[in-house]
């Protein structure tokens, strides 16, 4: 860090600390005389350092004992630091702790001490006087700088982040919040799990002891030592999580059962290319019956009703036979109920099923419903595939399976595209404040930094936002412009607002004469962009809105980057060229030219004359996955069930018309998602 930089930190906090006695209190109180001599010091300070400086040595030699007199002494090494000259400013601050010891500023003039030691190599100086400070005498922004500093002198990694945690919880900021995250995240990666679990101790119950418990616990049986991955799951499971850290603790929860049964997680999915000239999964000859679970009435029906079609389109119960092939050999029943959403009705639904002999049962979709169904499933040794994104449902339950992609998922692909596709190694991210984009904000981190990239931009927006201008502003550097700039800025930011109110043609010609706008010096305003992708994880409403205000603030060479919630053709038809070149992941590509693909997009528009949309599609491969276990056996044999669960858990490679997909030995599916991109104002495959 510069000495201009430190200066301005250092100034900030100083400032801050140095009015208690002028504006009062329960202490001693100045004279009028005293005051209006330090307030005329004072208000030459930011023009006039010089006259400033003679201000305040006058002021001291006038009025030694002054209860001012303190912060007097301590602006005199300000000035001398905003100047430039830190050797004086040193003899200053260390002049004002020898003077005014009993002073309610000296903690503040410490940490400004220390600031300069570290900032000039001199690590023991500076950790020397940061132990003689009292935390709790500094302000929530003195505390700030205290803590970074003691981070930045600290050599002990448990240590480190001890003071990350207590900076986590000094920040009032979100994204300040989600960078000291990134930075937490990192830290751990690097460490052993005797400094996670020493770092954990000294966090105690706050953030984050227990992430570092789950990497602990991780490192742990990498190694093989399975009693310590069993006590730092112990701990873990104690502490406060989130929802991404609950995930975390069922996977390495399960990875340490799945251990201690002699088992383990696959290594990676084949890509969708490798697969390409495969055709349907082959069904024929499957016989058994089949139970399906889903809500059918109810605010959710339409989304049972789709994933119904699906279910019955991949046992050959409608039209999937045009005649044209050969004849179809399925002999599969279908048994359906309605869970109405419900988890009590969903319950008693799989149980009535178990009793009916049914090999299988596909659904429900929701959360709280998959997991009442899920306890029934496992009791009555029947399995159970279930449509819904959580991870948990499985947990411990050996008959029970979640076939939906994964957020995670999706993101571990856009990143490993950028990375090795694309050349990508500066990330930044704009998402919402809900629970959505703060998980996707996490994931998205975490991916980058597996892979060596550095995220160098954060910024969020209320969930409700239509004008994104201020956080753009943050991403794209505009908080380094001078005042005159900012007010050009601002003259610009108008002619945005009027360009939205008016016609398509009108508003793109008043966007360029906002683009061509100079500032004070007649340059171009120019925008600070040093990310190579900018990850948005939102619907793609919010994007259409989003991406004609990055290209107004001159992020428009930036690849845009997205999740599932992109791919709709409205899209390309309304941001047009703003989200040209973008890439995002999809859960099932309806207009793919993919052999297995077309099998079931082609027979549901025969079997329902419409277009299928994503939960007809996962409700089609769950089915499928079951009826691939269901050839070449009769209805009389004893181990349906049983040989339904274990070919589940042997899947590796099946293509599915939502990625490929790979059974993992706790029942959660991993899959790999499609990449699309926007070429031409056309979305086209990736792979």
């Amino acid at each position: 860090m510069s000495w201009r930089a430190s200066a301005a930190i250092l100034s900030g906090f100083l400032l801050l600390s140095g009015c208690a006695a002028l504006v009062g209190g329960d202490g001693p109180r100045a004279s009028e005389e005293e005051r209006r001599a330090y307030a005329a010091a004072v208000s030459q300070q930011a023009d006039d350092p010089g006259a400033a400086e003679r201000a305040f040595t006058e002021f001291l030699a006038r009025f030694p004992s002054s209860v001012l007199a303190d912060d007097a002494s301590k602006r005199l090494g300000q000035i001398a630091l905003d100047q430039g000259d830190e050797d004086l400013a040193l003899r200053r601050f260390h002049q004002t702790l020898s003077n005014y010891p009993d002073s309610d500023s000296v903690d503040a003039v410490r940490i400004a001490i220390a600031r300069l030691e570290h900032g000039r190599g001199n690590a023991l100086a500076a950790a020397a006087m940061i132990k003689q400070a009292r935390l709790s005498r500094l302000n929530v922004v003195e505390q700030r700088e205290a803590f970074r500093l003691m981070l930045d002198v600290s050599d002990d990694p448990a240590r480190k982040l001890r003071w990350l945690s207590r900076l986590r919880r000094a920040e009032r900021d979100e994204d300040a919040v989600a960078l000291v995250d990134v930075e937490i995240d990192t830290l751990i990666q690097k460490m052993e799990a005797i400094d996670l679990f020493r770092g954990a101790e000294q966090i105690g119950r706050q953030i984050p002891a227990g992430r570092a418990l789950l990497q602990a616990a991780d490192l742990s049986l990498d190694q093989g030592e399975i009693d310590r991955a069993r006590r730092a799951i112990k701990l873990a499971s104690k502490l406060p999580l989130d929802d991404l850290y609950q995930a975390r603790l069922i996977t390495v929860s399960e990875r340490l059962r799945l251990r201690d049964e002699g088992l383990s997680f696959d290594a990676a999915l084949p890509r969708i290319e490798d697969l390409a000239d495969l055709g349907g999964a082959d069904t024929a000859g499957a016989e058994g019956t089949l139970g399906v679970v889903l809500p059918l009435s109810g605010p959710f029906a339409h989304f049972g009703e789709e994933s119904l079609r699906g279910v019955l389109l991949a046992a050959g119960i409608f039209g999937a036979d045009d005649g044209t092939g050969p004849p179809d050999t399925r002999r599969v029943r279908v048994m359906i109920r309605d869970s109405a959403a419900d988890p009590e009705q969903a319950a008693r639904a799989v149980r009535e099923l178990a009793d009916l002999e049914v090999s299988a049962i596909i659904g429900p979709l929701l959360k709280e419903e998959c997991e009442a169904a899920a306890a029934v499933a496992e009791s009555e040794s029947v399995p159970l595939l279930a449509l819904t994104a959580s991870e948990a449902v499985s947990a411990g339950r050996p008959h029970v399976f979640r076939v939906r992609t994964q957020p995670r998922e999706e993101v571990a692909l856009l990143v490993d595209y950028a990375v090795r596709e694309l050349g990508a190694q500066r990330f930044a991210v704009l998402y919402p404040r809900d629970t959505y984009g703060r998980g996707l904000r996490r994931m998205f981190w975490e991916a980058v930094e597996e892979q060596g990239g550095r995220i160098v931009g954060v910024a969020s927006y209320d969930p409700n936002a239509v004008d994104f201008a201020e956080p753009i502003r943050r991403l794209v550097g505009f908080v380094l412009l001078t005042s005159e700039e900012k007010q050009a800025l601002e003259e610009r930011e108008a002619l945005e607002r009027r360009a939205r109110r008016l016609p398509a043609e009108e508003a793109a010609a008043l966007r360029l004469v906002g683009q061509a706008m100079t500032g004070p010096n007649g340059e171009l305003l120019p925008p600070v962009v040093d990310f190579d992708v900018l990850f948005i994880p939102e619907s793609h409403e919010k994007v259409v809105l989003i991406a004609p205000q990055l290209a107004f603030h001159g992020a428009e060479q930036t690849r845009l980057m997205g999740t599932s919630g992109w791919h709709h053709s409205d899209l390309v038809k309304i941001a047009r060229e703003h989200v040209e070149g973008a890439i995002f992941t999809t859960h099932f590509p309806v207009s793919s030219e993919l052999l297995f693909v077309r099998s079931f997009t082609d027979g549901y528009r025969r079997a329902y004359s419409q277009e299928p949309d994503v939960f007809a599609a996962q409700a089609y491969d769950a089915t499928n996955l079951v009826l691939l276990q269901l050839t070449g056996f009769s209805f009389g044999d004893d181990d349906v069930r049983e040989r339904v669960r274990t070919g589940i858990l042997a899947v590796r490679a099946h293509p599915g018309v939502t990625g490929v997909l790979r059974m993992q030995p706790d029942g959660n599916a991993r899959k790999r998602p499609f990449l699309l991109r926007v070429e031409r104002g056309r979305i086209v495959a990736v792979e």
